[in-house]
């Protein structure tokens, strides 16, 4: 049996419509930051898609949303967002190592934190003792909530009362599209209120391009800048540039990958020792709690050992993520293999 690997959407397949488009363009060699036709093309495309003026592209989503946390913020401010966001726990940090901001986080956990919890983390009145609440961060897919696509009129309500406040908004929508998908609307409608809004486009569209930001034609002005320092120019960059934008074209294998996680959920729920969380609205991410006698780490040893990879998150829960590459038929082969072994106790 060939490897079964549900460890990440970093490992989506590129289609071939992106391979001709890089083909086509790999003699583009240009020598500005901003310069290839190929990237400014992309740059647009991703803007529009976003609802945002402009957008500027990243070698990686972390470093997106790390020039978000720096447009934003000032040394000595803080960031609230979510509780076990991306920003807050798989960034090393960065905010407060580069940017010297305090992240914290909404005080109520949760999928969706309720509204009142957002306004009392960022209705903190600054003084003497306690610094600004400049930037609210909302992570839509929220991954380590079970990949829950945030709905549209909860997003609204919260930015309401972050921007009542005087503060800053940034999307890490690194898997926006897939929310789009699940919730039956556009990236557009979840992303344009925001003043930045992050994207990844190697997990959707197994693009050779990692990420991109998108916000107006100033704060991009800023970013280029902040993205430079962080050595995130990217040249030559027109192939890459141009099988990003092809695979902008084909968004049909979206909702497929989000059945793919639904089913996987489902065929899962009847099994011992084992309870995939149930969001409202489910994406591309499964989310189980392995339950005692087995661990996190015991089950995904056992699947390696017949070639299904999927990722332990801490002691009790495991992450399975579904994309472009992945076949139902596989799908079916993964739950067959965990009912296999769950019935039996660990060795």
């Amino acid at each position: 049996m060939a490897v079964i690997d549900l460890r990440s959407d970093f490992l989506s397949h590129s289609s071939d419509a992106m391979a001709a488009a890089a083909r086509d363009a790999a003699q583009s060699r240009h020598f500005g930051l901003r310069e290839d036709p190929w990237q400014r093309k992309l740059e647009a495309r991703i803007a529009g898609l976003l609802g945002q003026e402009d957008a500027l592209i990243f070698p990686t989503c972390t470093m997106a949303n790390t020039v978000a946390l720096l447009l934003h913020t000032a040394p000595g401010e803080t960031v609230v967002t979510q509780h076990d966001a991306h920003v807050l726990v798989s960034e090393a940090n960065a905010g407060a190592a580069l940017g010297g901001v305090r992240m914290t986080t909404v005080d109520v956990e949760g999928a969706l934190p309720p509204l009142p919890s957002w306004e009392r983390a960022v209705g903190i009145e600054p003084d003497a003792q306690r610094s600004r609440v400049a930037l609210a961060v909302v992570e839509n897919t929220h991954m380590r909530a079970g990949g829950i696509a945030l709905p549209a009129n909860y997003v609204d309500d919260v930015i309401t009362l972050v921007r009542a406040r005087g503060c800053a908004l940034h999307l890490d929508g690194s898997r926006i599209f897939y929310a789009a998908s699940a919730l039956g609307t556009t990236p557009a409608r979840l992303a344009s209120a925001f003043d930045t809004v992050s994207v990844s486009l190697n997990k959707t569209f197994g693009a050779p391009i990692g990420a991109a930001l998108a916000a107006s034609a100033v704060y991009i002005d800023r970013a280029l800048v902040l993205r430079q320092r962080l050595g995130g120019g990217l040249r030559p960059i027109g192939a890459a540039a141009a099988a990003t934008l092809a695979g902008l074209d084909d968004l049909a294998h979206i909702a497929q990958c989000n059945a793919l996680a639904a089913r996987l959920a489902s065929g899962l729920a009847g099994l011992p020792c084992i309870a995939p969380q149930a969001p409202a609205e489910p994406t591309n991410i499964v989310l189980a709690q392995v339950l005692l006698p087995w661990t996190a780490a015991a089950v995904c040893d056992a699947l390696a050992a017949d070639d299904i990879l999927a990722l332990p998150m801490g002691a009790e829960h495991i992450r399975m993520v579904t994309y472009r590459g992945i076949t139902a038929q596989e799908i079916e082969q993964v739950i067959e293999r965990f009912g296999e072994l769950l019935r039996r106790p660990p060795r």
